[in-house]
Formats: C-alpha cells, sequence, structure tokens
C-alpha cells in the first residue's frame, strides 16, 4: 500500500537549513551553502565544493509546477530517503525575511 504526502510544520534554525539545503533543479542542483552548481542530486550525498553533508532537499519546480507537486516529492524521497523535504516557498520567504532583520538589525 502507498504512502500519501501531508504537510508537517516543524520547527528548524534556517540557518542551518541553509547551511546543509540541496537545491533540486531541472538538470541538476546547487548547494545552498556555497551556491555550487552542476550537482546530481540523486547521487551526491555532499557538496563536491564545501564538502558540506545535503540533509534537505528543496525545488524551485513545486512552485512553477503545482500539479506535478507530489510527483516531484514522490520521485525525490523514492531516490534520496535519507533528505528531508522543505518547502521551497517557505524556505526563500523565512530567509529573506531573516536577511531583512538582520540587516536592520
Amino acid at each position: 500500500m502507498g504512502h500519501d504526502f501531508l504537510r508537517v510544520f516543524k520547527e528548524l534554525n534556517i540557518e542551518e537549513v541553509k547551511k546543509h539545503l540541496l537545491i533540486w533543479g531541472d538538470l541538476t542542483s546547487d548547494c545552498a551553502s556555497c551556491r555550487k552548481l552542476g550537482i546530481n542530486a540523486f547521487l551526491a550525498k555532499s557538496c563536491p565544493e564545501c564538502g558540506i553533508e545535503f540533509k534537505y532537499v528543496t525545488s524551485r519546480r513545486l512552485d512553477q509546477h503545482p500539479g506535478e507537486r507530489f510527483h516531484l516529492v514522490r520521485r525525490m524521497q523514492e531516490k534520496r530517503p535519507d533528505l528531508l523535504f522543505i518547502d521551497y516557498t517557505d524556505y526563500t520567504k523565512l530567509l529573506g525575511q531573516k536577511q531583512a532583520r538582520d540587516f536592520f538589525g
């Protein structure tokens, strides 16, 4: 029997997420920590540039293709069950808020 996806809210430190986040793209992925491009999301356990271990994954495609949301999440979870999927919109919104707080002190 298959499993369904539910959105679950958990308090996480945005800097810790950013440090260990893999941003899954259409063709390749990039490291949110050092911005290294061209990473294979299905194979890389860590960033080939900075060496940080990936613990989280997100995708811009979730916003660009909302009808494919659960297909994309399922595909990544099947290939990389070791990664926790983070909602891209939530991530960018919280990161922007943190950057504004840091800037305005």
